[in-house]
Protein backbone atom coordinates (compact mmCIF):
# COMPACT_ATOMS: atom_id res chain seq x y z
CA UNK A 1 0.00 0.00 0.00
CA UNK A 2 3.01 2.47 1.09
CA UNK A 3 4.56 1.72 -2.61
CA UNK A 4 1.49 2.17 -4.59
CA UNK A 5 1.03 5.71 -2.65
CA UNK A 6 4.39 6.82 -3.28
CA UNK A 7 3.95 5.78 -7.08
CA UNK A 8 0.96 7.44 -7.52
CA UNK A 9 2.91 10.25 -5.72
CA UNK A 10 5.89 10.49 -7.70
CA UNK A 11 3.44 9.84 -11.42
CA UNK A 12 1.48 12.51 -9.73
CA UNK A 13 4.54 14.85 -9.78
CA UNK A 14 6.12 13.63 -13.06
CA UNK A 15 3.31 14.57 -15.09
CA UNK A 16 2.95 18.17 -13.74
CA UNK A 17 6.54 18.81 -14.59
CA UNK A 18 6.54 16.98 -17.51
CA UNK A 19 3.16 16.91 -19.22
CA UNK A 20 1.69 20.19 -18.14
CA UNK A 21 4.77 22.77 -17.57
CA UNK A 22 6.72 22.41 -20.64
CA UNK A 23 3.16 23.55 -22.22
CA UNK A 24 2.56 26.20 -19.93
CA UNK A 25 5.83 27.86 -20.27
CA UNK A 26 5.49 27.73 -24.13
CA UNK A 27 1.98 29.00 -24.00
CA UNK A 28 3.04 32.44 -21.66
CA UNK A 29 5.93 32.74 -24.08
CA UNK A 30 3.90 33.21 -26.76
CA UNK A 31 1.60 35.17 -25.57
CA UNK A 32 3.49 37.66 -24.18
CA UNK A 33 5.56 38.13 -27.08
CA UNK A 34 2.56 38.53 -29.64
CA UNK A 35 1.77 42.24 -30.97
CA UNK A 36 -1.96 41.14 -30.49
CA UNK A 37 -3.82 37.75 -30.25
CA UNK A 38 -5.93 36.30 -32.56
CA UNK A 39 -9.46 36.66 -30.67
CA UNK A 40 -11.23 38.85 -28.61
CA UNK A 41 -12.45 37.73 -24.91
CA UNK A 42 -16.14 36.58 -25.62
CA UNK A 43 -18.25 33.63 -26.17
CA UNK A 44 -16.52 32.34 -29.53
CA UNK A 45 -12.80 32.22 -27.39
CA UNK A 46 -14.57 30.60 -24.29
CA UNK A 47 -16.63 28.21 -26.42
CA UNK A 48 -13.03 27.61 -28.29
CA UNK A 49 -11.63 27.29 -24.78
CA UNK A 50 -14.59 24.74 -23.50
CA UNK A 51 -13.74 22.79 -26.78
CA UNK A 52 -10.55 22.59 -26.32
CA UNK A 53 -10.57 20.73 -22.74
CA UNK A 54 -13.11 18.18 -24.50
CA UNK A 55 -10.33 17.37 -27.08
CA UNK A 56 -7.76 17.20 -23.51
CA UNK A 57 -10.44 15.03 -22.09
CA UNK A 58 -10.25 12.15 -24.88
CA UNK A 59 -6.57 12.67 -25.43
CA UNK A 60 -5.92 11.80 -21.37
CA UNK A 61 -8.18 9.03 -21.89
CA UNK A 62 -6.53 7.38 -24.78
CA UNK A 63 -3.21 8.22 -23.47
CA UNK A 64 -4.19 6.16 -19.88
CA UNK A 65 -5.77 3.32 -21.44
CA UNK A 66 -3.24 3.29 -24.52
CA UNK A 67 -0.10 3.14 -21.57
CA UNK A 68 -1.98 0.45 -19.50
CA UNK A 69 -2.79 -1.88 -22.40
CA UNK A 70 0.59 -1.53 -24.05
CA UNK A 71 2.09 -2.25 -20.59
CA UNK A 72 0.04 -4.81 -19.22
CA UNK A 73 -0.58 -2.39 -16.55
CA UNK A 74 2.17 -1.97 -13.54
CA UNK A 75 3.74 -4.87 -11.97
CA UNK A 76 1.49 -5.99 -9.36
CA UNK A 77 -1.58 -4.31 -10.85
CA UNK A 78 -4.25 -4.99 -13.21
CA UNK A 79 -5.14 -3.94 -16.22
CA UNK A 80 -7.84 -1.64 -14.96
CA UNK A 81 -6.11 -0.37 -11.75
CA UNK A 82 -3.30 1.00 -14.19
CA UNK A 83 -5.92 2.76 -16.48
CA UNK A 84 -7.70 3.88 -12.72
CA UNK A 85 -4.84 5.37 -11.57
CA UNK A 86 -3.35 7.07 -14.69
CA UNK A 87 -6.80 8.65 -15.40
CA UNK A 88 -7.20 10.25 -11.28
CA UNK A 89 -3.82 10.90 -10.78
CA UNK A 90 -1.71 11.61 -13.58
CA UNK A 91 -4.48 13.06 -15.62
CA UNK A 92 -5.85 15.92 -13.95
CA UNK A 93 -3.25 18.61 -14.06
CA UNK A 94 -2.16 18.09 -17.61
CA UNK A 95 -5.92 18.35 -18.06
CA UNK A 96 -5.91 21.57 -16.13
CA UNK A 97 -3.38 22.61 -18.66
CA UNK A 98 -5.23 22.25 -21.91
CA UNK A 99 -7.71 25.20 -21.46
CA UNK A 100 -5.41 27.24 -19.50
CA UNK A 101 -3.09 27.13 -22.69
CA UNK A 102 -5.85 27.69 -25.24
CA UNK A 103 -6.91 30.68 -23.79
CA UNK A 104 -3.66 32.56 -23.31
CA UNK A 105 -3.08 31.59 -26.56
CA UNK A 106 -6.28 32.76 -28.31
CA UNK A 107 -6.99 35.92 -26.51
CA UNK A 108 -3.21 36.67 -24.89
CA UNK A 109 -2.20 36.68 -21.30
CA UNK A 110 -4.84 37.11 -18.19
CA UNK A 111 -4.66 39.62 -15.35
CA UNK A 112 -4.14 36.15 -12.62
CA UNK A 113 -2.42 33.64 -14.87
CA UNK A 114 -0.61 31.87 -12.25
CA UNK A 115 -4.07 31.97 -9.60
CA UNK A 116 -6.23 30.81 -12.65
CA UNK A 117 -4.18 27.32 -13.58
CA UNK A 118 -3.88 26.42 -9.69
CA UNK A 119 -7.72 26.70 -8.82
CA UNK A 120 -8.41 24.85 -12.21
CA UNK A 121 -5.33 22.32 -11.53
CA UNK A 122 -6.99 22.02 -7.89
CA UNK A 123 -10.50 21.25 -9.28
CA UNK A 124 -9.28 19.07 -11.77
CA UNK A 125 -7.45 16.87 -8.75
CA UNK A 126 -10.29 16.90 -6.39
CA UNK A 127 -12.41 15.80 -9.06
CA UNK A 128 -10.62 13.10 -10.40
CA UNK A 129 -9.81 11.81 -6.54
CA UNK A 130 -13.18 12.49 -5.35
CA UNK A 131 -14.39 9.91 -8.32
CA UNK A 132 -11.47 7.55 -7.52
CA UNK A 133 -12.30 7.09 -4.11
CA UNK A 134 -15.93 6.54 -4.82
CA UNK A 135 -15.81 4.52 -7.88
CA UNK A 136 -12.28 2.48 -7.94
CA UNK A 137 -10.68 2.52 -4.74
CA UNK A 138 -10.22 -1.06 -3.21
CA UNK A 139 -12.01 -2.85 -6.18
CA UNK A 140 -10.33 -6.04 -7.42
CA UNK A 141 -8.06 -5.95 -10.47
CA UNK A 142 -10.69 -6.30 -13.43
CA UNK A 143 -9.79 -6.69 -17.16
CA UNK A 144 -9.75 -2.91 -18.77
CA UNK A 145 -13.43 -3.31 -20.38
CA UNK A 146 -16.20 -1.62 -22.07
CA UNK A 147 -17.73 -1.31 -18.65
CA UNK A 148 -14.66 0.60 -17.22
CA UNK A 149 -14.15 2.66 -19.93
CA UNK A 150 -17.58 3.90 -19.79
CA UNK A 151 -17.62 5.14 -16.44
CA UNK A 152 -14.19 6.64 -17.18
CA UNK A 153 -15.55 9.15 -19.87
CA UNK A 154 -17.54 10.89 -17.48
CA UNK A 155 -15.10 11.34 -14.63
CA UNK A 156 -12.44 12.94 -17.40
CA UNK A 157 -15.05 15.10 -18.98
CA UNK A 158 -16.05 16.37 -15.58
CA UNK A 159 -12.91 17.29 -14.36
CA UNK A 160 -11.86 18.88 -17.94
CA UNK A 161 -14.99 20.75 -18.10
CA UNK A 162 -14.72 21.95 -14.21
CA UNK A 163 -11.00 23.17 -14.95
CA UNK A 164 -12.30 24.95 -18.04
CA UNK A 165 -15.15 26.55 -16.24
CA UNK A 166 -12.69 27.77 -12.89
CA UNK A 167 -9.75 29.45 -15.08
CA UNK A 168 -12.24 30.93 -17.31
CA UNK A 169 -13.78 32.40 -14.09
CA UNK A 170 -10.42 33.00 -12.18
CA UNK A 171 -8.20 34.25 -14.86
CA UNK A 172 -9.32 37.98 -14.90
CA UNK A 173 -9.33 40.07 -18.20
CA UNK A 174 -6.47 39.89 -20.71
CA UNK A 175 -3.91 42.49 -19.63
CA UNK A 176 -3.67 43.94 -23.48
CA UNK A 177 -7.52 45.03 -22.99
CA UNK A 178 -7.05 46.97 -20.14
CA UNK A 179 -5.09 50.61 -19.43
CA UNK A 180 -1.79 50.26 -18.25
CA UNK A 181 -2.60 51.88 -15.08
CA UNK A 182 -4.70 49.20 -13.99
CA UNK A 183 -2.37 46.26 -14.45
CA UNK A 184 0.39 48.22 -12.56
CA UNK A 185 -2.02 48.69 -9.89
CA UNK A 186 -2.83 45.07 -9.77
CA UNK A 187 0.67 43.55 -9.51
CA UNK A 188 1.46 46.00 -7.09
CA UNK A 189 -1.47 45.46 -4.68
CA UNK A 190 -0.14 41.50 -5.66
CA UNK A 191 3.28 42.43 -4.55
CA UNK A 192 2.13 43.88 -1.30
CA UNK A 193 -0.05 41.03 -0.54
CA UNK A 194 3.03 38.64 -1.43
CA UNK A 195 5.11 40.63 0.73
CA UNK A 196 2.58 40.75 4.22
CA UNK A 197 2.72 37.02 3.73
CA UNK A 198 5.78 36.59 3.74
CA UNK A 199 6.65 38.60 6.69
CA UNK A 200 3.51 36.89 8.39
CA UNK A 201 5.28 33.61 7.59
CA UNK A 202 8.57 34.90 9.02
CA UNK A 203 7.20 36.63 12.53
CA UNK A 204 5.35 32.87 12.97
CA UNK A 205 8.80 31.17 12.46
CA UNK A 206 10.10 33.38 14.82
CA UNK A 207 7.85 32.82 17.46
CA UNK A 208 8.40 29.27 17.23
CA UNK A 209 12.16 30.22 18.57
CA UNK A 210 11.45 32.77 20.65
Amino acid sequence: MIERAVGIGIATVFSTAILAIPALITARYIATRRASPPLRRGALERNLVMFASLVGAAGALAWSDGWAIVNRGVVGWGLSDAATVLVAFVAPVPLAAVPWVAGEILSGPSLRPFASFTAAAAVACASNWVCYAVLWAGRPAERLDVSIVLVQVPVVLTAALLAARTYLAARGDAIHALPPEAVALHRAASDYSSSISENLSLRGGSSGFF
